[in-house]
């Protein structure tokens, strides 16, 4: 009896470990995905400039432009798809399960008439950053997909792109 108790001891011991790894693993997974996913946005995003003015010398970002950028990469490199505004829906094959958000999105460049370099500050999402050149500054939050229940967790990444002057 003793023996059949300690077996079943340690095969819910080795279960439970099992599960904890798995939403470790999933927890990871997702955070670098998600780090990757907005770094690639924030670059694509900041591809889009003022061409007459960086004839002038000046980096000028069109917002119009720069936010669809990010939405298409975001869309082709997370699996996702835009609901409008900064709401981003899995698809069925998606790593994530929950619904992705763009919470902030800023755009730093010589319109502000700012001298560089200069700090950048939000308290909001923790952010404090070295400005050396135009920049544009996203951050990303979502549920993580576990693969058994649990506490929830939530991600948030953030990316700066910046053209240093």
């Amino acid at each position: 009896m003793e023996t059949t108790l300690k077996t079943v001891l340690f095969i819910l011991l080795f279960a439970f470990i099992i599960q904890m790894q798995y939403n470790l693993d999933a927890d990871k997974t997702a955070t670098r995905q998600l780090k990757n996913g907005i770094e690639l946005a924030v670059h694509d995003a900041a591809m889009a400039v003022n061409p007459e003015k960086i004839a002038e010398g000046k980096i000028v970002f069109d917002e119009n432009q720069a936010i669809n950028n990010l939405k298409a990469s975001l869309e082709a490199n997370l699996n996702v798809r835009s609901n409008g505004g900064y709401v981003y829906t899995p698809n069925k094959t998606s790593f994530y399960k929950n619904d992705l958000y763009i919470v902030d999105l800023v755009f730093l460049d010589d319109r502000l008439g700012k001298p560089y370099p200069f700090t950048y500050e939000d308290p909001t999402y923790n952010i404090i950053e070295q400005i050396n050149g135009p920049s544009i500054i996203a951050v990303i939050t979502t549920e993580s997909p576990r693969w058994f229940n649990g506490r929830k967790t939530f991600i948030r990444q953030a990316a700066v792109y910046e053209y240093k002057k």
